[in-house]
């Protein structure tokens, strides 16, 4: 009897048994999450466009049609209908800069899209400091004197004039032109006699020696802005600058240089305990003091990924470094570009290849500011100097807005991948043919075709707060190649759509060195997704900024986003 009662409870047993590790193995095979319905483009090899796509524990486990990728459904799985509308790949942001947006944030707004008169911004400017206590520093932020075309530009004493009691700064468009007052030199300690810290890098002086009130490059203007940058100032805004990059499609963003402490942007990742994006910073030389020894990659959504040098300036300052002069106009010269000039290097030869050796030798991957032709010649002669380096990437250019087509091959020769900067060409086009560098240079700007064509992998960016972070503005811009006035920029040179969706998904996350876990839609990569109102694949060029992002998912989980 007891046998019997005995045997009856192990065959129970191991019924039991049997049925939970079935159980268990049913549930781990099957999705936590079915997205179907409409168009989903992989941005895979082959660029195809599929009806479904599975998703467990944050990685994508099926993409296909919508039988195949169905058979993974059970009773737990939440099923999503697109309804018509697309899914594509989370962009990428290769080069934003969040900390400078989450400044911007607290400034007042004097840029061009916005006040596009000299009346308008001194305005503004008037107001800001009206409501400003006594003493408190005064910020403002967007100053442009292309889009704003009867500008008068600041001088120390203007300025003066109107905050005699507040220290005040304003900053350019392309943040490589800022104006203060005497109560800001006072306030930072610099004065007619302190020496420019650095080439390119200057406080303006008249023909008396008096302080004009300009400084160029942001090494000059690092003083000023301590204030500004404090974290607990920043912070929240920087928390509001990711939601928006989220709103706006992206599901990771590198930032290139000037950047709050990596602890507070890891803290800012999250929201709760759970990450709402991916970060991948890269300090420059103002950042570097928080620099870790090593590259940190472990932690998949945050990542000190490498080193970003400044080599060259702006075009709108005439600190780009170019091969011929630049022109000589009204408009140049309201910028302050000394007639003749050609901009020159910041950082000297030796130097270069030094520091390009040291950073790549530790293992890290080094981005380099080089806008004109003659800067990115000098900074690709120095890394064919340099033994490569197993890094976190490609060795990177960033913005490469003046590149002669002959440069493409050089560049792949070096191993160098670029990151273009593209609305250049459709907010600055017209000033850069017409009062900047000329047409036939102009006709040289941003050769992204070519670049695809030899295998760079190239990236669009938006450099931001200097253009909106819109990745569909930049696809635009990059397959139709115009101007705001209307002018064709070196149209040999226009992309595809596919390409470009590939420049702000997949080669972006290649450029991060992380193509093999973001960037497209293909099994065992984390599941970062944005629901679309329409395929960019099935609408004209000229329609692409009318599409609008519905949903967005990191590693498979949907986020809250400011449009919601």
């Amino acid at each position: 009897m007891r046998r019997q009662v005995r045997r009856r409870w192990t065959i129970a047993v191991i019924a039991i048994t049997v049925v939970a590790i079935a159980g268990a193995c049913g549930h781990r095979e099957s999705a936590d999450l079915i997205i179907h319905g409409g168009p989903i483009l992989t941005v895979d090899s082959l660029d195809r466009v599929v009806e479904a796509v599975a998703i467990r524990d944050g990685r994508i486990i099926s993409v296909g049609s919508e039988a195949q990728v169905m058979g993974l459904r059970s009773t737990r799985t939440e099923v999503r209908d697109l309804k018509g509308q697309a899914l594509l790949p989370g962009f990428v942001a290769a080069h934003e800069h969040p900390t400078i947006n989450a400044i911007f944030g607290g400034m007042a707004d004097v840029s061009g899209q916005t006040h596009p008169t000299n009346a308008e911004v001194w305005t503004a400017l008037r107001n800001e400091i009206a409501k400003t206590p006594k003493g408190a520093w005064v910020y403002a932020g967007g100053l442009d004197p292309i889009l704003t075309a009867d500008l008068v530009v600041p001088t120390r004493t203007s300025l003066d004039s109107i905050a005699p009691d507040n220290p005040v700064l304003i900053i350019s468009k392309t943040m490589h032109s800022y104006w203060a007052n005497s109560k800001a030199f006072a306030a930072v300690g610099v004065t007619k006699n302190t020496p420019n810290p650095g080439p390119g890098a200057i406080y303006e002086h008249d023909a008396n020696g008096e302080l004009t009130g300009f400084i160029a490059e942001s090494r000059a203007a690092l003083p000023f802005l301590e204030a500004l940058k404090s974290p607990l100032r920043v912070e929240r805004r920087y928390e509001g600058v990711l939601d928006e990059l989220l709103a706006n499609g992206f599901t990771s963003v590198a930032s290139l240089g000037f950047t709050i402490p990596p602890w507070l942007a890891r803290f800012a990742s999250y929201r709760g305990f759970r990450p709402r994006i991916r970060q991948f910073i890269y300090l420059g030389a103002e950042d570097l003091k928080y620099l870790p020894t090593r590259p940190d990659t472990s932690d998949p959504f945050f990542r000190i990924q490498g080193v970003k040098l400044w080599h060259d300036g702006s075009p709108y300052t005439g600190s780009m470094w170019i091969s011929a002069p630049y022109r000589d106009s009204p408009l140049s010269r309201r910028l302050g570009i000394v007639p003749g000039s050609t901009g020159a290097a910041i950082i000297p030869p030796d130097s270069l290849r030094a520091q390009l050796k040291h950073y790549e030798g530790l293992g890290w991957q080094v981005a380099v500011h080089s806008q004109g032709d003659a800067s990115t010649a000098a900074v690709i002669a120095a890394w064919r100097d340099v033994p490569a380096a197993k890094t976190n990437g490609p060795r990177r250019i960033e913005h490469a807005i003046l590149l002669p087509d002959s440069m493409v091959p050089v560049m792949q020769r070096a191993g160098v991948s670029p990151s273009f900067h593209i609305n250049h060409l459709r907010y600055y086009g017209d000033a850069l043919n017409d009062a900047i560098v000329g047409p036939e240079r102009t006709q040289q700007l941003l050769p992204v075709g070519s670049a695809f064509a030899a295998g760079l992998k190239p990236t669009l960016h938006a450099d931001s707060p200097m253009f909106p972070v819109d990745a569909f503005s930049l696809m635009q811009t990059a397959v139709l190649r115009r101007s705001s006035g209307g002018r064709a920029i070196n149209p040999s040179q226009a992309l595809s759509v596919r390409q470009a969706l590939r420049a702000v998904t997949i080669n972006a996350a290649y450029q991060l060195g992380a193509d093999a876990e973001i960037g497209s839609i293909e099994i065992g990569k984390w599941a970062d997704l944005q629901v679309v109102s329409a395929s960019p694949y099935g609408v004209t060029p000229e329609s692409l900024t009318e599409l609008r992002v519905i949903d967005v998912y990191l590693a498979g989980r949907q986020q809250p986003t400011r449009r919601q």
